[in-house]
């Protein structure tokens, strides 16, 4: 046993009992040596562990103690802080957050960029690149790294020239500005680094008697996520006679890349001067059997040593026992899908097996994702296959939770910080605050522009709705529900501006637009009941919750701070603030990252977007400031030369680790596999003998589910009649119990419509779009459906725009102009790795050629560019003809041609091309003459028809292809004339045919496979 005033080290691989052991030390120092409950405390690397901690060390002791047994560091920070503080006569300081930190830089990044000052940054630190968040977050680690190793901005400086660190330089004079400018409008307050060190100078002065006298023993849980602050304030503490006991595993450290130091629990002896530190390993592990521990172990084990390993050797234990209630499973599964939804149609039918079958409550499963921005899609995507999903505190910031974000548009634009323009009004009547969908949007702005036309008024529809919106009782002539709501957004609007003006705070502001909202019964009864609408409702009001929990603690820091001041902070914040709101105690599963799941364990672990290029990721960290780089020069090691992509390896291994050691019974590896996308090599440390799942046959487990399957057998026709008779009976049984769509009245098709008038009167005309003409005569019903729910634009989309934009523009028709052009605007592109981002490069790179092929080509035959992105408008008997023209191009002989530009794969047939209805139409412009005003200054001119550019794929060495349709004669044009007389008449009608593919929507049963009629239903 260790004597009372020994110091040591604990190491054990996962599963071995670090915080059994941990636990059981505190109980001994209290129960048989006789310390005070204050005299000794364990610290852990976040607020999450330490409530865990603290939860169990009460649980086992049983005896009342002055304060928390287990506690952050930047508790016990500020806490010495504060004594030093009131022992001075002086203001305690206040702790900066993360969202403040990065809101000042990025205050002052914008500043240098609008005034053309602020520091030389070398390249490629352009001022595009230091508008983007990953900058400022280099920045915020450069300046944490400085202040742990106590580096003032003119050391910064003088260390980057001589390490020949031009970006260092840079950085030293940004953070001096930084430094002067926080000192200022932050007085008494600091950041995490800086409390940590005012702590460690607080206690080698002994200013920090009361914190610290009482201790005898400190404890650190998982010592390889501690950083250079963590150390040093563990070395104060051992200089005043405080023996420190550390827990951990350098092969599960989470937090390398944010300064962690893996290798502490080697050096810990050297940094905490102590010359002799005993080493104690823990070599049995009790959560793992044989498979999973073997394969934690081969993860691992390529894993560069950090000075120990003898962790590395545990072994499972012979009495195992697993517990009743857990089936024998298979330790590893993998799910290889074809796409992502696929991939979470897998993992939930693993999930609910899991639970429904073999009892396993939803608290022991557990998903974990190598990035954060995945979080919040998956746990939605699982949430609507009947799993209930919960995320780790902090993930996101609250303006990006739905019901946060609704509420702090309204009060923004309330109390007139954001401007009221058609967008956020839209953003305002269809949010979950508005009461509107987008069916119903329609029907306010069909009233609202009938209103206006019969009072002589051309106004568009935009323009109504705004100004309705900001003049309560407008809408009080739409007697109709869809009014009713509008006006009552529009008087929450008045209201929340009277109270502005009134000096309301943020928090008053926010219950007033809430109250008036009347959604706190609705959402209290779905929350208390079961099934999507319940977790929906449940993530709504977490988000309000968390939403009022940091209003409230922003009127109680800065009280009398004008409330666009907090939505300045929360609006435009990047980083997201921890939060201090009560979280749901529902059983859910955890979807979160690595670094979320360190302490806890669980029965299932998913380890979900498993992909290549995204898991395990080698971009070098740091790659702009090199924040890294200035740990090792300061650690004496920035001449030993280190392969840093080996480095980068081993903490993606190590996260990868972390993650499967969490499972005691089972690990499921999930990936999507297809022609665009692989699986990541991390599935070649799985076992040989783990099975792969067939996504292809998997169905949700799910009364939902097994409704839909039932209603279909109930309507096939290859079903016997028997099998037609059992499904009728299970309906009917499922309708007694209540379920949802077993009840035949409820079901689509048989009830009568609310309505069947037509989406257009008679004496209304039908805008026909030239790009949507195909469409339409395809599939009606398709276009009725994307039309009114509007479709999601895609990187693809994006991508288009661009080249589009790029071609309109270029002067010059070289490859590298054009691809400059586009490259400009790539940062408007989003990507969900950077492998996809560098693949889609590729393949932008292949269109620039093809576009500067195309021009230089233009340019040798003499041809002249007419017009770009033109736009016009032609009548043909109801239908109001509105298209824009990519290139409007003229030759020498006065033939015009009239280009459309492609991105997409090209059309071969010629038939196709002859009948494309996109071309046609713009021949028709042509020949009505709405071209005539730029080509008339040009001299004569006739038609030279129209082409599709591809820039995709050529003939011939060519980098583009040409889809040519001759001029049409007045026989072909009044052929496309007559298509777009029947589409006309076909869009305003009351009832579109056409076939549905219910697969591509989504992983939903219905009563049959086809939905040959849909009509237009009003919302009465």
């Amino acid at each position: 046993e260790l004597a009372d005033e020994s110091s040591a080290v604990v190491i054990g691989a996962p599963g071995t009992g670090k915080t059994t052991t941990l636990v059981e030390l505190v109980a001994h120092r209290l129960e048989k040596r006789g310390f005070a409950p204050e005299a000794v405390l364990v610290l852990t690397a976040s607020r999450a562990t330490a409530t865990r901690l603290r939860d169990i060390l009460a649980l086992r002791l049983g005896v009342p103690t002055n304060g928390p047994l287990a506690r952050t560091v930047n508790s016990l920070a500020f806490e010495i802080v504060g004594d030093s503080a009131r022992a001075a006569g002086v203001v305690a300081p206040r702790l900066a957050t993360g969202a403040d930190q990065d809101g000042d830089i990025a205050e002052l990044i914008d500043g240098h960029l609008e005034e053309g000052t602020g520091p030389v940054w070398p390249d490629p630190i352009t001022p595009d690149v230091r508008r983007l968040r990953g900058f400022r977050t280099e920045l915020r680690e450069l300046l944490g790294r400085a202040t742990e190793y106590g580096l003032t901005p003119e050391g910064l400086r003088k260390l980057g020239e001589q390490r020949n660190r031009p970006e260092w330089s840079a950085a030293a004079g940004f953070i001096a500005e930084y430094l002067s400018v926080v000192s200022s409008s932050r007085t008494h307050q600091l950041d995490s680094t800086e409390l940590v060190q005012f702590a460690i100078a607080a206690i080698g002065r002994g200013e920090a008697a009361r914190a610290v006298d009482r201790l005898r023993l400190v404890i650190v849980d998982d010592l390889q996520e501690a950083t250079r602050s963590t150390i040093g304030l563990l070395a104060a503490l051992s200089a005043r006679g405080v023996s420190v006991i550390a827990f951990g595993d350098p092969d599960i450290a989470a937090n390398a890349f944010r300064g962690g130091e893996p290798d502490a629990l080697s050096r810990l002896g050297s940094l905490l001067g102590l010359p002799r530190l005993s080493t104690l390993t823990l070599s049995t592990t009790h959560r793992q059997g044989a498979i999973l521990r073997d394969f934690t172990r081969r993860a691992t084990e390529r894993i560069g040593t950090a000075g120990i390993v003898g962790q590395r050797a545990a072994t499972p234990s012979t009495d195992r026992i697993a517990s009743d209630r857990v089936p024998v499973l298979d330790p590893v599964l993998k799910i290889l899908a074809e796409s992502p939804a696929r991939q979470w149609a897998g993992i939930a039918r693993q999930l609910r097996e899991r639970h429904l079958l073999d009892g396993i409550d939803w608290n022991r499963m557990a998903v974990v994702v190598r990035s954060g921005s995945h979080v919040p899609l998956i746990a939605r995507a699982l949430a609507l296959a009947e799993v209930p999903t919960r995320t780790s505190v902090g993930t996101r910031a609250l303006r990006d939770d739905r019901a946060a974000r609704g509420l702090l548009t309204f009060v923004d634009v309330g109390i007139g910080r954001a401007p009221l323009d058609a967008g956020i009004a839209e953003e305002l009547l269809v949010g979950p605050f508005g009461g509107l969908d987008r069916l119903t949007l329609r029907r306010l702005r069909l009233a609202l522009r009938a209103e206006e036309i019969a009072g002589g008024g051309g106004r568009s529809s935009d323009d109504l709705l705004v100004e309705a919106l900001v003049a309560p009782g407008r809408f009080a002539t739409i007697d109709h529900r869809v009014g009713r709501s509008a006006d009552r957004v529009a008087r929450t609007l008045g209201a929340l501006r009277a109270a502005a003006i009134d000096g309301a705070t943020i928090e008053e502001l926010l219950w007033l637009a809430w109250d008036r909202s009347g959604l706190a019964s609705e959402w209290f009864t779905r929350a208390t009941n079961a099934g999507i609408a319940a977790d929906e409702a449940n993530r709504d009001l977490d988000g309000v919750v968390a939403l009022f929990t940091a209003a409230k603690r922003f009127v109680e820091r800065q009280p009398g701070t004008p409330a666009r001041v907090f939505l300045d902070d929360v609006l435009d914040a990047e980083v997201p603030e921890d939060t201090l709101s009560p979280q749901s105690l529902s059983e859910s599963v955890l979807v979160t990252t690595p670094s979320g799941t360190v302490g806890l364990e669980f029965d299932i672990v998913v380890v979900a977007a498993l992909q290549d290029g995204v898991w395990p990721n080698l971009r070098l960290r740091g790659s702009l400031l090199f924040p890294q780089d200035l740990v090792r020069v300061m650690t004496g090691l920035g001449d030993v030369p280190l392969d840093e992509r080996r480095q980068v390896r081993d903490d993606e291994l190590r996260m990868f680790a972390l993650a499967v050691s969490r499972a005691r019974q089972q690990v499921i590896l999930a990936a999507v596999d297809n022609e665009d996308e692989s699986a990541s090599v991390l599935f070649a440390l799985a076992p040989s003998s783990a099975p792969v799942l067939d996504t292809a046959a998997v169905r949700p487990l799910s009364l939902r589910a097994l409704t839909g399957r039932i209603r279909r057998d109930l309507v096939q026709e290859n079903r016997t009649r028997a099998e037609r008779s059992a499904a009728a009976s299970a309906l009917t049984r499922l309708a007694v119990e209540g379920v949802p769509g077993a009840d035949p009245r409820d079901w689509h098709g048989l009830l009568e419509p609310s309505t069947t008038a037509p989406v257009f009167d008679d004496n209304e005309r039908v805008p026909v779009s030239p790009s949507r003409l195909e469409a339409f005569e395809e599939s009606p019903v398709d276009w009725f459906i994307d039309s009114v729910s509007g479709a999601q634009s895609s990187t693809a989309m994006g991508l288009g725009t661009i080249v589009h934009w790029a071609m309109e523009t270029a002067t010059d028709s070289t490859v590298d102009a054009v691809w400059r052009a586009i490259e400009s605007r790539w940062t408007e592109l989003a990507f969900e790795s950077p492998w996809l981002a560098e693949q889609q490069k590729r393949a932008a790179r292949v269109l620039a050629a093809g576009v500067a092929e195309y021009l230089a080509d233009f340019a040798r035959d003499g041809k002249t560019l007419v017009g770009a992105e033109s736009r016009f408008s032609i009548e043909i008997d109801r239908a109001t003809v509105n298209g824009s023209i990519d290139r409007v191009e003229r030759s020498s002989d006065g033939a015009v041609v009239i280009v459309d530009l492609k991105t997409g794969n090209p059309i071969v047939p010629q038939p196709k091309i002859d009948a494309h209805p996109q071309l046609g139409t713009y021949q028709l412009a042509y020949v009505h003459g709405v071209l005539d005003e730029f080509l008339d200054a040009l001299g004569e001119h006739h038609s030279g028809g129209a082409k599709l550019l591809f820039v995709k794929k050529g003939r011939g060495g060519k980098p583009y292809r040409e889809g040519v349709q001759d001029a049409l004669d007045e026989e072909r044009l009044e052929g496309f004339r007559v298509r777009i007389r029947q589409a006309a008449i076909g869009m305003a009608a009351a009832a579109f045919e056409g076939a549905l593919d219910l697969e591509a929507w989504g992983s939903f049963d219905l009563g049959a496979k086809k939905l040959h009629r849909v009509r237009s239903v009003s919302s009465d």
